[in-house]
């Protein structure tokens, strides 16, 4: 487009139609330009035109010359004001909108109108504090505009945004008239956090004569997706037909339908949904279907569908990686978490927490070290609690337990939640520390931090670890009595396990008999293993009993109980259960261990001599076994229950998951290294006995987490001082 440039002003007074015709920066300046030739640059109302065609570009060049403009203006008037905010609050710089107005009201403009408060309050909503937010609120109301139903709107988005609801709801219950955009945004806050309230609202909205749109519906079937109830969303789907005329073309809430029913499990109610957009390019729906597979253990489909995808964005590659984490297969999930940095795409918090738990779980110290200080602590996600929780609980479950608790110490006090008190103290249970974890308990208490269910888990397992029987005693006390928290079965298998371990097996077993529902397996597992340490075989044979009546086809329980039997010596016993196992086809869970060395994990199962350095491995394991001898070692091998001689079953014992781990562990790692081993079965006491020989011998310090707790062997001795 050619301006004809000088003549057209001259038979046209103003440069207004020039402006309105403009399509793009580049013409706009030409404009401008003639605005100045032809010595209009001081007509206000053209300028503040000109001002609105680059504030309101979308470009940051054209915000940026705005501001130019802009401050050439001696004195602005109000709508030159709420243009520049206008413009700002949907920049990348939303700060700036504040920035404006603070100035606007330092320089005694005139009263600000009901159209400078939402474009405020908009910027609000795109930063990261709440504060600002108000502070508008409070010069709304000393402008009188609180009565504006737009700006009502505003500031209940604002607050459901930072998830302040009950300040939106304030808001919301202050206005004498309410619209579909008034319901919707206060159904779209309440969806992820509260439900049910959201429903509700959803009725009176509809007991109000106000009628849904698409939007009411998405977020509903967010709310539904929250609840996973199917039945309450199917009946939003059809809720939905007889609202809506035309939904098929509708991407966006065909998305909300199939991520509703994914949630809710109902995959073949997904499927048909997703059949009719499957060729679309919507990558929302594509991630829910993903998602909604992995979780239901169909994790080959749920890769099949993401490798389809024709787009992939952050949602998907966390879905996918959130799969893996959710299904057990933690080293995937950190394979694929690389390649989504390979392909530069960059992660946020869910993603962050999916792939520390995934760490978390394999014991993968230095690649949860790289994602925190690559991604976390170099401020792409400053002062995060929920990535900070999720920190300090893979530091914890890495071995790393003084990490943890420099993290903890670290942040303000009134930014601990209940999540992070239970993480940490979750930890140092687990790696022993019960009297450590109890202080930490009593400061959650002081410091007025809500307890819930998992606190009291979480220091009754500290006290299980600790030998603290009494102190565990007066907590499950407490619980009711003191706190209102009725005590769960999780709670009642902490006070089986703490009374087991101390050898007060009537006492466990009359606890059993007193709980308010049926005992599972874990309580009747903590039993059995509590009669094996102790040798009590009657109490034992009642708790296998029960242990194979709820969960008969699993090998864990057999072993155990035959483990149990062994130790008593009654080995024609502890051959029968063996033969049951053989008979009902039952397979004895495979023993691994994982190491972790430069970033990657090693796997190694007993007796398996596969991996790629397997004779240095095979070597070292030699040379181990002349150490040990030198120093009187003998096998225990009461737990092996094979029809073999003594030497073969202390090859067998000898060639452990975890022994194979440390003899890699010894060849592979400097002599200052810790080795940090994770067992996904309890160590066994001739392997304990045997680390802790080797940790003398070799000056090394070696931490084992089993599916109990960790062990730190060092100088001859471990940290459960042998109790576990």
């Amino acid at each position: 487009m050619k301006f004809p440039g000088k003549r057209l002003f001259l038979e046209n007074s103003s440069p207004l139609p020039l402006i309105e015709s403009c399509k793009s920066i580049k013409q706009a300046l030409q404009v401008h330009s003639q605005i100045i030739v032809n010595g209009l640059h001081r007509h206000i109302f053209s300028m503040s035109r000109l001002i609105s065609f680059f504030a309101l570009s979308g470009s940051k060049d054209g915000l940026n010359h705005s501001r130019l403009l802009f401050s050439q203006i001696d004195c602005p008037n109000l709508f030159i004001w709420n243009t520049m905010i206008r413009g700002y609050s949907r920049s990348d710089s939303p700060q700036e909108a504040l920035v404006l107005y603070m100035s606007m009201i330092a320089e005694g403009v005139e009263s600000p109108n009901n159209f400078t408060f939402p474009f405020l309050l908009n910027s609000c909503a795109r930063l990261s504090s709440l504060e600002p937010g108000h502070e508008i609120h409070c010069h709304i109301i000393k402008n009188g505009y609180q009565s504006d139903l737009f700006i009502r709107n505003s500031l209940i988005h604002l607050y459901s945004v930072f998830g302040d609801l009950s300040h939106a709801r304030v808001v919301f219950d202050g206005s004498f008239v309410r619209d579909l955009v008034s319901y919707n945004t206060m159904i779209s806050g309440y969806a992820q956090d509260l439900p049910r309230a959201a429903l509700c609202l959803f009725r009176e909205m509809l007991d109000m004569d106000i009628q849904p749109d698409e939007f009411t519906f998405v977020a509903l079937f967010s709310a539904c997706s929250v609840l996973t109830d199917p039945q309450i969303g199917k009946q939003i789907h059809n809720l939905l037909y007889k609202n809506l005329s035309s939904i098929d073309s509708n991407i966006l809430l065909k998305s909300a339908i199939i991520d509703m029913y994914a949630k809710c499990g109902l995959m073949k109610m997904a499927e048909q949904v997703f059949s009719a957009i499957r060729n679309s390019k919507s990558t929302a729906a594509w991630s829910s279907m993903v998602l909604g597979y992995a979780r239901c253990g169909e994790i080959e489909i749920a890769r099949h569908l993401f490798n389809k995808m024709a787009e992939r964005d952050v949602v998907s590659w966390t879905a996918m990686i959130s799969g893996y984490s959710q299904t057990g297969q933690y080293s995937e999930a950190l394979e694929l978490f690389v390649e989504m940095e390979d392909q530069g795409i960059k992660p946020d918090e869910v993603t962050m927490v999916a792939v520390l738990s995934a760490c978390a779980r394999l014991g993968a110290l230095e690649f949860g070290k790289r994602i925190h200080h690559q991604y976390i602590e170099n401020g792409s996600f400053d002062q995060n609690i929920i990535l900070t929780t999720a920190i300090i609980n893979m530091y914890a479950k890495c071995g790393s337990i003084d990490a943890a608790l420099k993290i903890f110490h670290g942040i303000q006090e009134n930014r601990k939640t209940s999540f992070l008190f239970n993480s940490i103290i979750s930890g140092l249970a687990q790696h022993g520390l019960g009297e450590t974890a109890i202080r930490f308990f009593r400061e959650m208490v002081s410091a007025g931090v809500k307890l819930d269910e998992g606190s009291f888990v979480a220091v009754l397992c500290a006290c299980s670890h600790s030998g603290l029987v009494e102190e565990g005693k007066k907590l499950f006390e407490s619980m009711f009595d003191v706190y209102g928290i009725r005590p769960q079965m999780e709670h009642y298998g902490c006070m089986v396990d703490l009374l087991g371990r101390d050898g007060r097996l009537e006492d466990a077993y009359d606890l059993i008999q007193k709980m308010p529902f049926e005992a599972n397996s874990v309580i009747w597992r903590a039993l059995l293993g509590a009669c094996r340490i102790h040798g009590n075989v009657k109490m034992g044979e009642i708790a296998s009993q029960k242990l194979l009546e709820v969960e008969p086809d699993h090998g864990a329980h057999y072993v155990l109980l035959s483990n149990m039997l062994a130790n008593s010596d009654q080995w024609d016993e502890a051959k029968r259960v063996r033969k049951l196992m053989e008979d009902r086809h039952i397979q004895k869970p495979p023993g691994w261990s994982y190491i972790e060395l430069n970033g990657t994990i090693h796997q190694f199962l007993a007796s398996n001599k596969s991996h790629p350095q397997a004779k240095e491995i095979e070597l070292m394991h030699k040379e181990m076994a002349v150490q040990l001898k030198s120093v009187g070692y003998v096998p225990n091998t009461a737990q092996v229950v094979f029809d073999i001689d003594e030497e073969e079953k202390g090859t067998v014992v000898s060639y452990h998951s975890e022994r194979l781990a440390l003899a890699f562990g010894l060849v592979n790692c400097s002599p200052k290294d810790v080795i940090r081993i994770v067992k996904n079965l309890r160590i066994c006491g001739d392997c304990h006995s045997v680390f802790k020989l080797l940790s003398e011998i070799y000056e090394r310090e070696i931490v084992v987490r089993d599916t109990i707790r960790f062990h730190h062997f060092k100088t001859g001795s471990c940290s459960c001082l042998d109790f576990w």
